[in-house]
């Protein structure tokens, strides 16, 4: 049995990641831990939370009380905690982006803040358990991906691998729910702008841009140029993406069907439909990507990916994570 710690419990994701652990069998307890809100109940920010934990102070945390601490917090609280964990015995799951990319200086351009461990980028372990798993398993610290890229990813990576589309024209159409913005956002006014509107935003400098690339690229061995285009829905949560490739040979449509089927058969939250679009209603609460293919003339292909923006692309990635790296079984307290 293990004892965990969320620091960020309060937020959307840290909220996701409570409901998930409640009832996680090989956990003993979970310390739930805020910068603002010490001394309120966690059930005060959610409806669907029975517990009655007291949330602590984050500046009170000791490291080494816990097998594993999730954060699930803003862009740089992990990198500024780095020197007082790194010595301690718990393995760390940062659910922000300090460690998801590899490059220092592109870090930086994206995120418009000076990094204060950029000798370990490289080291940290990319946390898209379905392409990294023998590596989660050994990791201290694993950086938990973005949502779009976590959908981005899973859908074009076998086809990079194997080299069957042209690496210079891929397009990926992006759609997410407002929950994506975070509650700040929402509650500045996010959730009565989107209301019977679809707004674009960020094109050709939005920070999951250059995750998804770095990624795509070691699928590749090259530098695969994508086109990446997020709007914002007016849902709460989930994410669809439509992504547009060129096949470098004609290929039916079985074939792909066959070779997604192969590359993902040992991951059981990853969906292959053989005819019906994919559709957010149906990976809800789930921790699934479900993938469908659709063959065009000319060699044209698209895909279209979902997922449910905070469990696979936030919170259910996150324990998915945690499994492999505590030595569970990978799929313990998620639903497929």
């Amino acid at each position: 049995m293990s004892t965990i710690a969320i620091v960020g419990a309060t937020g959307f994701t840290g909220i996701e990641l409570v409901k998930l652990l409640e009832n996680h069998p090989k956990i003993n307890q979970i310390d739930l831990f805020s910068f603002s809100n010490a001394g309120k109940k966690i059930k005060d920010f959610s409806n669907d939370i029975e517990t009655e934990d007291i949330l602590k102070d984050f500046a009170t945390i000791n490291y080494n009380d816990y097998s594993l601490v999730f954060f699930a917090c803003p862009n740089g609280t992990v990198m500024n905690a780095y020197s007082d964990f790194k010595n301690s015995k718990t393995k760390v799951i940062d659910l922000a982006a300090d460690y998801r990319l590899d490059n220092e200086e592109v870090w930086e351009k994206y995120y418009g803040l000076k990094h204060k461990s950029p000798e370990i980028l490289s080291e940290i372990v990319y946390g898209l358990t379905e392409l990294n798993r023998n590596k989660i398993k050994d990791a201290k610290i694993v950086a938990n991906p973005g949502c779009y890229p976590t959908a981005a990813i899973i859908s074009l990576f076998p086809l990079l691998k194997e080299k069957l589309i042209n690496e210079n024209s891929i397009i990926i159409d992006a759609k997410s729910g407002f929950s994506g913005a975070g509650r700040n956002k929402i509650e500045a006014g996010l959730d009565k702008k989107i209301n019977n509107n679809f707004i674009p935003y960020n094109f050709y400098k939005h920070r999951h841009k250059p995750e998804i690339s770095q990624e795509l690229n070691k699928a590749s061995g090259n530098d695969v140029k994508i086109t990446f285009s997020p709007h914002i829905l007016p849902i709460y949560r989930g994410i669809l993406e439509t992504i547009y490739v060129d096949l470098n040979d004609d290929m039916l449509h079985v074939e792909i069907i066959n070779l997604y089927n192969e590359f993902y058969k040992t991951d059981s939250f990853v969906k292959v439909s053989e005819s019906e679009f994919s559709e957010i209603k149906n990976v809800i609460n789930t921790n699934n990507v479900n993938l469908s293919f659709h063959v065009g003339q000319d060699k044209k292909l698209t895909i279209v990916a979902v997922i449910d923006n905070l469990i696979k692309g936030a919170a259910g990635q996150a324990v998915q994570n945690m499994n492999v790296m505590m030595g569970f079984e990978e799929t313990t307290s998620l639903i497929k």
